[in-house]
């Protein structure tokens, strides 16, 4: 009968140890910090259909143009915000009125990505609550979430002039987002 090496006894060893390790890493993580492996790359290129208020969903738009939709003249070229949402979501509720202070400022474009949502719960929701974005993009199966790499909603992501992400919050965004995340990560994106 031969004899097993001896290096295959510590193998359960060894492999606890490096389970160990990497767990104990995980302490150190913020978990309201997510990474996302778009952040400085540009905005994924996608046809979204725009919400109506009045009618059929208007035929699909290119994301990677959505500073030049609408009349947005004065906003050609600069920073914009996605902020992707849903009717059913309740954390929606905490952050709706720093959007809608935030859109009342015209600081920065707002959009929103009604996200696997009901239309008409969708519509229902902002015209009970406002609307503060200058136009609503439709993802109702979810892709183009998963290709944002969206975990759940309400997440926001900020997008310089160029069209490349430049921050990502998860949750909802805080009163003051625009001071303490919006505007140091589009200088620091410069």
């Amino acid at each position: 009968m031969s004899k097993a090496p001896r290096w295959r006894l510590y193998l359960p060893l060894l492999v606890l140890l490096f389970l160990g390790v990497f767990l104990l890493r995980g302490l150190w993580l913020d978990p309201k910090k997510l990474p996302s492996a778009l952040l400085g790359k540009p905005v994924p290129v996608a046809n979204l259909p725009v919400l109506a208020f009045d009618g059929p969903e208007s035929e699909a738009v290119q994301l990677a143009d959505i500073a030049t939709l609408q009349s947005t003249d004065a906003l050609l070229g600069t920073p914009w915000v996605l902020n992707v949402f849903a009717s059913w979501c309740q954390a929606c509720l905490v952050e709706h009125p720093h959007l809608l202070a935030l859109a009342r400022e015209g600081k920065i474009k707002l959009v929103g990505l009604a996200y696997k949502d009901d239309l008409a719960n969708t519509r229902r929701w902002l015209a009970q609550y406002g609307n503060p974005y200058s136009l609503v993009l439709v993802d109702q199966e979810g892709q183009f979430g998963i290709e944002l790499g969206v975990y759940g909603v309400p997440e926001t992501f900020l997008m310089n002039a160029q069209n490349k992400i430049v921050h990502k919050q998860v949750g909802p965004v805080p009163k003051d987002y625009w001071n303490t995340m919006a505007l140091p990560a589009l200088e620091a994106s410069r």
